[in-house]
């Protein structure tokens, strides 16, 4: 089995990675930069796996077990990946490796805040024994020049919808089922994964598209539609969290450090899925714009067309991109610590007067 066999899309990226492993000629620290659910992280722990292996399958494997000591993943405690993780980080970097010939590190490149990437810089520009960093962002844009000018870029894209249903339709699921969460997906295999398999994203799924239909209703109605678009993020955490926990076991007190960390996921979770409600929101509109405007054949929620007409006939006249477009620009106030449930409220309040024509204020 070869070490990417299985991944979907991006062969370019992978051409580049085999052939480094097949020469043996390695950069010290590489960027994965392209959208989420792409296969960044997946390659980035087979990469590593197949870095520290030196060409032992079953080395190999028990890495990709998280079984080796010289392979790490950092996870950011919060929201940022923070200095003293760095510094750990470091100090093992100059040690030799444990077992094999390399250690390689796995961190997200968009979470050093500027005091973590100063505190790798100098590891980045002369590193100390066998260690290679591989470092993930969801843009070059999102990374620090000084981190971004020291790391050899890979470039992950979204992968064809194509590629995507005939996936989900290898591991089961229905056309209909498939086909509606690969397009749900936009591009990412992960995303349509959980769509075809996560009951508490289809969840959040309704409740989006039921807040999208409230435009029209009283204001009860859509503090509502915002409450329960909450209680389904809150729902996506909970799931996150549970799942972080299973690998210990139920006998086992786990100690206060992975309970926290369980915790940080589940928050972080919870926040994503808040972003991927208003993601659905505007999907929601953008997918009333291209009916409007003759191209059925774009639309992502696939199951829900005739609603969706229906809408459109009995709205001639609202710029649908445009009420689109005030979820889609919403999405990044989550960045800056405001209240969900804010942002929601003006979203829905903002998508009311943009549909029905009123005037702030009116």
């Amino acid at each position: 089995m070869g070490t990417f066999d299985g991944i979907l899309g991006n062969r370019t990226a992978l051409r580049l990675l085999e052939s480094e492993l097949a020469t043996g000629k390695i950069a010290h620290a590489y960027l994965f930069y392209g959208p989420p659910g792409v296969g960044k992280r997946t390659v980035a722990r087979r990469f590593g796996a197949a870095l520290v292996s030196g060409g032992d399958e079953g080395v190999e494997d028990r890495a990709l077990r998280g079984l080796h000591p010289d392979l790490s993943e950092i996870e950011p405690e919060g929201r940022y990946t923070t200095i003293g993780q760095i510094r750990e980080v470091v100090r093992l970097g100059a040690n030799r490796p444990f077992e094999g010939t390399r250690q390689a590190f796995i961190l997200r490149a968009d979470t050093l805040n500027v005091q973590a990437a100063n505190a790798l810089l100098k590891t980045l520009e002369e590193p100390e024994g066998e260690a290679v960093f591989i470092l993930l962002a969801a843009s070059r844009e999102g990374v620090l020049p000084t981190v971004l000018s020291r790391a050899q870029g890979v470039r992950f894209d979204l992968v064809l919808q194509s590629a995507i249903l005939t996936f989900l339709l290898k591991r089961g699921h229905s056309e209909r089922e498939a086909r509606l969460a690969a397009a749900l997906g936009r591009g990412s295999v992960g995303l349509a994964l959980r769509y075809a398999e996560e009951d508490e994203l289809k969840e959040l799924r309704e409740a989006a598209i039921e807040a999208a239909f409230s435009f029209d209703g009283f204001l009860e109605d859509r503090y509502r539609a915002n409450q329960e678009i909450i209680a389904r993020a809150q729902d996506v955490g909970l799931s996150r969290e549970r799942a972080y926990l299973m690998p210990y076991s139920v006998d086992e007190e786990a100690d206060r450090r992975i309970r926290e960390a369980a915790k940080r996921a589940g928050r972080t979770a919870q926040n994503r899925a808040v972003a991927e409600a208003l993601e659905l929101l505007a999907l929601f509109y953008r997918d009333a714009a291209v009916i409007a405007a003759g191209a059925p054949e774009l639309v992502a929620n696939v199951d829900r067309i005739a609603e969706i007409e229906a809408l459109i006939v009995e709205r001639p006249e609202t710029d649908w991109s445009g009420v689109a477009r005030i979820s889609g620009e919403a999405k990044g106030k989550l960045t800056y610590n405001v209240s969900p449930e804010a942002i929601l409220e003006v979203v829905l309040s903002q998508t009311r007067q943009k549909i029905l024509g009123i005037s702030p204020g009116s």
